[in-house]
Parts: C-alpha cells; structure tokens; sequence
C-alpha cells in the first residue's frame, strides 16, 4: 500500500471519528432536552472502550459500527415483554462480539485487517406507531448505520417506510407481516411469512390418526395477528379441515371473551388458532365456561414466561407456532453458539425458565449483520453500503443459532415455523416436523376437569397407581375397595363408603326367629281350639289364651320392620325405611300391651276374688270387668304412640362417622327424630310401670296354690317380661353404634319376651293335657288337699253355722256361689240352698241337729263334690247329671274357711 493510501485511509478514518463525536454530542443534547418533558424519548446507548482480548492486546478499534432502533422500554406498555427480550438478545450479541471478539474484523483494501467496535442504541417507542415514527425520522437516519426493528409488525411497518425512504439496511426479527417488507429491498425479517406462519401447525395437526376435523380461528386488530390468523381458512382447506367460525376480538377482558368462549363452546371445534398478544385471558375465559378444545394454538405466547405465571399449569398441553426452539440442532458460524449455548446465556443474563423464540432472532440478526459486514468488507463504509449489504443478505444462507437462515424475494424468511407445545412438566417441546420434534404432539388436549384431576388432586398421587379419566374422575385400581368421587381437583379414590348394614347371617336369624315365634303361635291356637271343651283350658279361659296369642304374634312381627334399612334420603325406598321406622314401636308396643293386658287381667281378678274371699263376701267378676281392664292398658299404650306418630315420628337418617376430605367413608343409618327418644322412654317407662304392678299384685297372691289359679306361672312370665326389658334397654343403649350388635339385642329381646311368656303359660295345660290327666279327679285332690281337717266332729247348724266341738276354735259357714245365673235355668239353685235342703232332710230324719264326722268318707266326698261344682262351673243333680254347662259360666267363686294359714285357700279360675 502507499504512502498516499495510507494517508488517505487515516484521514477518512478520522473524519468519521469526528462526524461520530458530533453526533454523540448532539444526541447527548437531544437526550438532554426531552428527559425534562413528561412525554420525552429515551435512549440508552452501549458500546465498548479500552478493551484488550483475551492475550492482553489492546483490540485496537479502527472504528465503531452503530446499530440501533427502537424498542419499548416501559414496563406498563403492551410489547415491553417480547420487546425488552429483544433487546437484551441485541445487547449479549454486541457485548460477546465486542469484548471476545475484539469487534468485526474487516479487510481493508490494501488488504490489512481492521476491529470496528458495535455500538447499540436503542430508543423507547412507547409500543406506539407514532413514536415509532418520530423515532425513525429524527435519531435514526444520520447517526445509526443499520436499523433492528423492534418487536411487533404493526411497529415495524413505520420504520420499514422510513428506512426504505433513508436508503438503510433494517433487520427486523420480530416481524412477520408481507406489508412490512413488501417493494422494500433493503428491510428483512427472520420469522416467516403470516401467511406461512402456521402452515406446519395445521399440517401436524392433521396428520394425527383421530386427529382434528374442525377448526376455528380468532384475532385481534394488529398486523400481525390479523395476518397469520387470515390464513387458516386456506390451511383448512387443503388440509380436509372444516372452519366452523373466525371471530374478530374487539377487547382483551376476560369479561370481554366470555360470550366468544360460551359461542365457541356450542360449536365446540377440535382445534382453535388464537392470534392474540395477551394470551391469559383467552385461558381464563375458557376456563370460567369449562370448555376448551382438542387443541389451542396461540401465535404468540407459548415459551414466554409471563404466560406461565400468568396461567400456570394451565399452560400445560397448549401448542404454539415459533420458528425456534433451544432444542433446535443450529450453531452460529460467527460466534460459534449452539441455540442451547445461547439459551443457557440468555437464562444466566434474565433468569427466564424459557428463551423465547423472539429473542434468539434478534440474536440470529446481529449475527447475520455481522457475517455480512465481515465479508463484504471495505465496502461497507461505501456511499453505497446499504446496497452492498442487501444484496448480500439477500443471496446468502447463514448459519446461527436461530437456524439455517434466507431470505425470499420479499425479504422473508424460509425457514419454517415450527409447532411447539408445552408437555405435562410444563416444558416447552417442539413437536412437529417429526425431523426437528423432541415430543410426540400431546392430542387431544385434556379437559379443565382432567388437568385439575391430574394436577391439583390426590388421585394419581397415591401409591395405588389410579389414574384420571377425561371428564376429571380418578379411575381406581381396586374398585371392589375403593371409590371414584369428586371431579377435577377434588377427585380422588378413597375406601368405598362402609354403610355398616346389618349382616345377612343376623337377618335370616331374624326372620328364622319370626317363623319359629309365628309357629309357636300358631300351634297354640290350634292346641286350644281343639281342646277348647277341656276342663283344663275351661277353666284357663280360652279367650285370654287368644289375646295372649295374638298378642305375641303382634309383638314378633315387629322384628321384620327392624331389619328393614337404605341408604341415604335420596333413596328409592326411603318411604318404606320411614314405615319400618314406626312400625316397630307400633307392633312392639301393642303386642306387649295385649299380652300384658291378658295377663294382668288373670292376676287382677285373682286378687278381686281373694280380696272378696278372705272378707268372706261373695264377688261377682265378670268377663265385661276384665276386658274393661285390658282396654284400659291398650288405650293408654294407643295414645302414647299416637302421639309419637303425629308429633315427631321417626325416620330413617343416615350419619357419617368417618370422612376423608370431606367425603364420607363409613356411615351408620338409624331411625330418629327430634323427640323420638322422649316418646320411647315414655313408651318404655309406662311398660316397666305395668310390669312392676302386675309384679306386686302376684306377690300379693303368690300364696294361691297353684293347680288352677296360675298364679305362679302368670308370675314368672310377668317376671320374664321385666327382667327382659330391663336389661335389653340399657344394653341396647350401650351398643346404640353398633348396628349388628344392636339388631341382635332387640331381636334377642323381643323373641325372649315372647317366647318365654308362650312356653310358661301353655306348657303346664300342655303337658297334662299330654298326661292325659283328669281334671275333676285332681280338683277333687287340691280340695281334698286344702279343705282337709284334724279327726273332730262338725255339725251343721239350721242357722248356716259350722262349730267345731273339739276345742275353742270355731268355722263360720262358708258360702259357695255357682257363676251362673241361677235365673236363668230352674236346675241353677245355688249351693248354700242345696245344703240347706240337706241338712233339713237330716233334721228330719234323724234329729234337729245331726253330727257329721270328718272321718266319714261319705262327708269328705260330699263336700269335695260340692267344690267340683264350683271349680268346674257344673252343678250336679242328686242323680249326678250336670245341670250347668261351663260353656256358660261367667264367674265361680267360693270362699274357703278362715284359717291362720292362708295356703287353706284355693281359686280356680
């Protein structure tokens, strides 16, 4: 090189050293002026001074290349998010390239290389057009030697027209709109034509087996979403899809989305491509009507970070369309980064999860400026620089991180966009083409309903392996133990619900035991109907044998209802569980009042006749008497339950004892009601009460020999009766929670209170019966027995009078009283009118007072004759015949002699 080139060379050198000092300088003033306006520009400018590479050298800068544009800085504006990652996409290229690099090395004519340092200016746009503009004309067109665009094509557009119109070189990686770059040579964009832009998304998508046949598209007004978003319907098209809507969104409110989300809900399509900035409230609104599609396709938001933070794992399974992933196999030839290189710098530099595609574009751009810049060489402090470089971008590929990159005749990229979707970790995957994926394509997208389930629920968290099924049910692995409830984020599989009914072994006992007690009932009527006319049941009275009967045969019906059970109110049968629920204390306490009452009755009237008896009255007890008894008992058990029924009746309530959260896994069904326990204490009490009577009044007689009286037998089963009901109700109490135990003590009670009571009266009558022994012939014996005296000599005076002659004891006449009517029957005299004709026929015959010896068989057997009479309801006439019928007594009644010892006295009823 010569002297003169040389000297030529350094003084264009410093002149530009000079022209840069003067625009530093008056950038600096015009920074200066608008920071003190409210609505002032601001700029911020990075470059590089005094540094030596990595062997110490000083890098020596012949000189400094500006690039520069706009960008939004505000934190409040629309594209701070994407733009601000551009930003700092440019600045970790313009450092490394400074600062490692030494700057570009250019080849200058005489062959010499020469560093030039990267300047970086940037200048806040506000997300606006208009100062976009103003941006473009005033600060841009002198002092910067290549635009970057910022973020947006809507932004990008003004500043394409004003680069165009300044003959300057303008990289734009964040624009994708044909308008922007259109008759416009010197403008290039790295993302793909809006046109092509979801080409691979909607290919994918239909080449799944059961993939999509339906799509629907919505955008919002900007250049670039309405771009992208007005090709689907040709991509539908050629691809066998049917568009079912394409919807304009004139707001970005959740509010605002709702309506489209119901109207999109009813067309319900597989896939839906939505164009927006903002994606979270698309999201929401989806969500707040609980519909979303096979697939959602956003243009924009997926792999930014905000868009996780905003949605969270809502996020997951959304697809997008870039045309970069880190996963990508790229390495950029200038600074020999790999996308993951880059993704790893760019974390470190923002602490993003996620290195959007954006940023890495802008990335791509410096590193294209600067391949173009070291190769075209000294041309490109040409007058025809910008010329120089366009060509030369335009007619080459170049390798970066971003991808293999070239660029059409329109100045846009042909790399292919790619789909990516976020995976059920949460990670961004690029899933189509098949050449470039890291994933499978997740279709169809699960329902808010399955996510919750398989997020936010405890069903696939446990150890157990269940799973979650589309609607949001947790589908349980051992489903004869566990149970599916709740949906969404409250599903899980927790132990099938133990309603603790009752064990079948327990209820066929119950019913065995019903059929045995209903048998024994049945056996007995049969068993007294047929001896009906027997002197045995005669005198026990055939009509208190059947209500004691029918008494018990109510009383263990009340055992059936007692198994009857459901489940909650919302039952089937809950009408019938309400019956069995006052059916049982309905049959329980009638057929005890019955029973009671007939026995009661027996011991009511043995003591009446031994009151009467040992007063030496005669007393008349007939059978309208007793029943008036029985019906009082009846009706005050009647009443009570009366009142049960109509005030607070039971029903069936089912309670949970044990839940799991807040879903029941063991319950207890049970009749109650709000006063339904007072009532059954009044029930309950007002029996005991019976019982404890009917209990003294068979102390009272329990000196009555019993051959016919029963007095001891009718002791017992009352006895039974009480001791059964006194220890069931507290034992009944105690195991209350218990439904089998507490099952089995009520049946246990009710069988042995019948049972018993059964077995004790009908037994005995049975068992002589049996025997076949005479019924007179052992009244004649109990006379016999009773009436029995020391050898002394009795005379039978005309007054009525007995006296003993023996001593200072004296027996007064007893008077015997036939029970029927002696009215109506001649033959019916009673027996004291008889003795009186003797005893005259004696007088007559033999003396005014005649002596009967005790000894005298023939006396003995007189008087025992006279007391069958009695005892038997018959009369017998001097030949022997019978001249009443026992069908037809009403009462018998004979009134023994007075004596110390009350065991003289005998009743047979």
């Amino acid at each position: 090189m010569s002297s003169m080139q040389i000297f030529l060379s350094t003084l264009v050198l410093w002149f530009k050293l000079l022209l840069l000092l003067l625009r530093n300088s008056q950038a600096g003033a015009q920074t200066d002026d608008v920071a003190i306006s409210p609505r002032g520009i601001i700029s911020i400018e990075r470059s590089i001074k005094d540094r030596r590479n990595s062997t110490g050298n000083a890098c020596n800068f012949s000189g400094n290349i500006v690039f520069g544009g706009p960008s939004s800085l505000d934190h409040d504006k629309k594209f701070f998010r994407l733009g601000s990652r551009q930003l700092v996409a440019y600045r970790l290229m313009v450092d490394f390239i400074n600062r490692d690099k030494c700057g570009i090395i250019i080849e200058a004519e005489d062959g010499s290389s020469q560093n030039y340092s990267l300047e970086l200016r940037t200048y806040d746009d506000q997300s606006s057009i208009e100062w976009t503009t103003k941006i473009a004309k005033n600060y841009l067109a002198s002092p910067v030697d290549i635009w970057l665009g910022g973020y947006s094509s809507t932004l990008t557009k003004p500043l394409a027209e004003s680069a165009s119109d300044n003959n300057k070189l303008l990289l734009a990686p964040g624009a994708a709109s044909t308008g922007v770059f259109l008759g416009r040579d010197s403008v290039f964009g790295s993302v793909p034509p809006a046109k092509k832009y979801l080409a691979k998304a909607v290919e994918g998508l239909s080449k799944l087996q059961n993939g999509p046949t339906t799509m629907a598209s919505m955008w919002e007004d900007a250049s670039f979403t309405i771009g992208v978003c007005s090709s689907a319907p040709d991509l539908a098209e050629k691809h066998g899809l049917t568009m079912t809507s394409e919807q304009a969104v004139q707001g970005m409110t959740v509010e605002e989305l709702i309506p489209l989300a119901k109207k999109l809900s009813e067309e319900d399509p597989d896939v839906v491509i939505t164009c927006v900035y903002d994606c979270a409230p698309w999201m929401q609104a989806m969500r707040s009507v609980k519909w979303s599609p096979n697939a959602q396709i956003f243009t924009v938001c997926v792999g930014l970070e905000s868009f996780v933070n905003d949605v969270g794992s809502d996020a997951e399974y959304v697809m997008g369309v870039a045309p970069w992933d880190s996963s990508v196999n790229a390495s950029d030839e200038f600074t020999q980064w790999s996308a993951s290189d880059f993704a790893d710098t760019f974390r470190k530099e923002t602490d993003d999860v996620e290195v959007m595609f954006q940023a890495a574009s802008a990335a791509a751009m410096i590193s294209i400026a600067a391949q173009t810049l070291q190769n075209v060489g000294i041309a490109a402090f040409n007058e025809d620089a910008t010329a120089a470089w366009s060509d030369y971008v335009r007619k080459n590929t170049f390798q970066t991180m971003y991808g293999q990159i070239s660029f059409d005749d329109n100045g846009q990229s042909l790399a292919p966009s790619y789909l990516i979707q976020y995976d059920s970790n949460g990670t961004v995957l690029t899933v189509y083409p098949e050449e470039s994926s890291s994933g499978p394509i997740l279709y169809p997208m699960p329902s808010w309903d399955r996510r919750d389930c398989n997020k936010l629920s405890d069903c696939e968290v446990s150890d157990r392996k269940d799973t979650c099924d589309n609607g949001g049910n947790c589908v349980c692995v051992d489903p004869k133990n566990y149970q599916s409830v709740g949906i969404g984020a409250t599903a899980q599989c927790v132990p099938l619900e133990n309603y603790n009914l009752l064990n079948n072994g327990l209820k066929i006992m119950s019913y065995v035991a019903v059929a045995f007690l209903l048998l024994i009932c049945a056996f007995a009527v049969t068993w007294t109907f047929y001896y009906r006319k027997n002197h045995l049941v005669k005198v026990s009275q055939p009509m208190f044998l059947g209500l004691l009967i029918f008494g018990s045969v109510i009383s263990s019906l009340s055992i059936i209802p007692m198994s009857v059970e459901t489940l909650y109110r919302d039952a089937d049968d809950i009408a019938w569980a309400d019956a069995a629920c006052m059916a049982f204390p309905w049959l329980w306490g009638l057929g005890f009042s019955i029973s009671y009452s007939a026995l009661f009755a027996k011991v009511w009237r043995v003591k009446r006749l031994y009151k009467a008896a040992h007063r030496a009255r005669r007393k008349q007890v007939t059978a309208k008497d007793v029943m008036i008894i029985m019906a009082i008992v009846i009706f005050i058990e009647f009443v009570i339950l009366l009142a049960f029924q109509f005030v607070s009746r039971f029903q069936w309530e089912r309670t949970s004892i044990q839940e799991i959260n807040g879903y029941t896994v063991e319950s207890v069904g049970k009749c109650t009601s709000e006063y339904g326990w007072y009532f059954m204490a009044v029930l309950v009490s007002y029996n005991v009460f019976c019982l404890i009577y009917a209990l003294i009044l068979c102390w009272q007689t329990k000196e009555l020999p019993s051959d016919f009286a029963e007095g001891n037998y009718i002791f017992l089963s009352v006895m039974f009766m009480f001791q059964v009901l006194i220890l069931a109700i507290p034992v009944s109490i105690m195991v209350r929670e218990n439904p089998n135990v507490y099952f089995f003590m009520l049946v246990g009670g009710v069988f042995l209170q019948n049972f018993t009571v059964l077995v004790i009266i009908f037994s005995p009558k049975m068992l002589r019966i049996y025997k076949g022994e005479d019924t007179q012939a052992t009244v004649r014996r109990h006379i016999s027995n009773t009436m029995s005296v020391a050898p002394r000599r009795t005379s039978f005076r005309s007054n009525g009078s007995v006296s003993e002659q023996n001593g200072d004891s004296k027996y007064r006449r007893n008077s015997y009283r036939s029970a029927g009517s002696a009215s109506s029957n001649p033959s019916q005299v009673h027996w004291s009118e008889q003795m009186k004709a003797k005893r005259e026929s004696s007088e007559n015959n033999k003396s005014s007072v005649a002596s009967l010896d005790d000894n005298n068989p023939a006396t003995e057997n007189h008087l025992q004759a006279e007391a069958v009479t009695i005892i038997t309801g018959e009369i017998k006439n001097d030949d022997g015949s019978s001249s009443l019928s026992a069908e037809k007594e009403v009462e018998s009644q004979f009134v023994s002699p007075v004596h110390e010892d009350p065991k003289q006295f005998g009743i047979i009823e």
